[in-house]
């Protein structure tokens, strides 16, 4: 980890990004970007698909909503989305890269980002910013449900140095695979964000007020790092998103929450120290055994006899 910086101040942007409105949603982001620049945050993430809002149908057998023209829309809903995504260099990076030069600032954010190379091919990405322009793009590797029907999945896992640390990202789902995490703190990450779209039936309440913090908590102590867990906020069709961003240290003690399925900003400062304190009391690196995981993952098991 970089010593000069001892702590950092990081602002989770918990907002209600809209369906297929890139320029609405650029603009809103762009004042909530200089709202926490001036408060003091030297990092600022948003959710995942911020600039497009999040795929649908929602759910599989759902149906397309309202808000992208409903079945009138669905049709050419697929085109839309392409429309609405960020080509190579486009507005929404031009506009991140501004900020984060002008106001001396790391920024994360959830984009559906076009394919470089390829027309019509997408990437569910997170984007990582700084006042040197882009440091670093994560595709998601694991694509939730109906995300296959217009994203490619990700090939690789990248940890991007920073002035106070090295910084890995992931996009939702990713959360529930444990290796990609290890795999980010094995690679040098102090910090890693993960941006949401996570959502619930409005009709169905919310089974488990606490799994957004069972979840962070898990993936910070197991690897001893920073997890910054950002939620979209607000509804889209039938779909309300379910927020309750957090931020949690590696002990996993949570440094602040929200708490509630609205726009708000979870705020904490971070110790950084609080890594390299964790680690080598806990000694997560010098008591791995990946020898013998190896061996159980890849010899069959054996079958038990009756």
């Amino acid at each position: 980890m970089n010593t000069a910086a001892t702590t950092l101040n990081a602002s989770l942007v918990q907002f209600d990004a809209r369906a297929l409105a890139p320029v609405l949603n650029l603009e809103r982001m762009r004042g909530m970007v200089e709202t926490e620049a001036r408060a003091g945050a030297q990092l600022i993430v948003f959710p995942e698909l911020s600039n497009t809002g999040y795929v649908e149908p929602l759910a599989p057998g759902a149906a397309f909503s309202e808000d992208v023209g409903g079945a009138a829309g669905a049709a050419s809903y697929a085109q839309r989305l392409y429309e609405a995504s960020e080509p190579e260099g486009g507005p929404f990076t031009q506009m991140l890269c501004g900020l984060a030069r002008e106001h001396s600032v790391h920024i994360v954010a959830g984009l559906a980002l076009r394919h470089p190379v390829l027309p019509g091919a997408l990437h569910n990405a997170s984007v990582l910013v700084g006042p040197q322009g882009v440091l670093g793009i994560y595709h998601k590797i694991h694509r939730w449900h109906l995300e296959k029907l217009y994203f490619m999945a990700g090939e690789s896992i990248a940890v991007q140095r920073t002035p106070f640390g090295r910084i890995g990202m992931q996009v939702c789902y990713d959360i529930r695979f444990p290796e990609l995490t290890r795999a980010l703190m094995l690679q040098g990450a102090d910090i890693i964000t993960n941006v949401w779209a996570s959502f619930r039936d409005e009709d169905q309440p919310l089974a488990d007020e606490h799994i957004f913090t069972h979840r962070a908590y898990t993936r910070a102590t197991e690897n001893g790092v920073f997890f910054l867990s950002c939620n979209r906020a607000g509804r889209q069709g039938h779909c309300r998103f379910m927020g309750r961003s957090l931020i949690v240290a590696p002990d996993g003690k949570v440094l602040a929450a929200s708490h509630s399925e609205d726009e708000g900003v979870v705020q904490a400062e971070l110790d950084l120290s609080a890594v390299t304190r964790y680690r080598s009391f806990v000694g997560l690196l010098t008591d791995r055994r990946p020898d013998v995981y190896a061996r159980a993952a890849t010899t069959p098991a054996t079958p038990i006899q009756p």
